[in-house]
């Protein structure tokens, strides 16, 4: 079974900042996310990516993507779980966190 998590943040992240995500309201992981290409004349080329995979105690397994751009953070969590989904997705939740400038 497998569920997507997605968020966005409409400020950019000037200095970058962390995707915490919680299970029962516990720190589980956090998935740094970049700085956008401050420099770039269009939206597209302003476009910074980092991924990350990690498999928590139980065996699910999330894959992370965050985009940061000149327009804001969006990410996305892709959950794949050995578990109930829906009790499961319950259980997440997902904080975003902007470094100070």
């Amino acid at each position: 079974m497998s569920f997507i998590i997605e968020g966005i943040d409409c400020l950019p992240p000037l200095s970058g900042g962390y995707l915490i995500i919680n299970i029962d309201k516990k720190e589980f992981h956090i998935v740094s996310v970049p700085s956008p290409v401050l420099g770039a004349d269009r939206h597209r080329d302003s476009v910074n990516e980092n991924s990350d995979f990690v498999e928590d105690e139980e065996g699910n397994a999330f894959s992370v993507t965050v985009l940061s751009s000149n327009v804001g953070v969006d990410w996305t969590i892709e959950v794949e779980t050995k578990s109930d989904e829906e009790e499961f997705r319950k259980r997440i939740s997902v904080e975003y966190q902007a470094n100070e400038f």
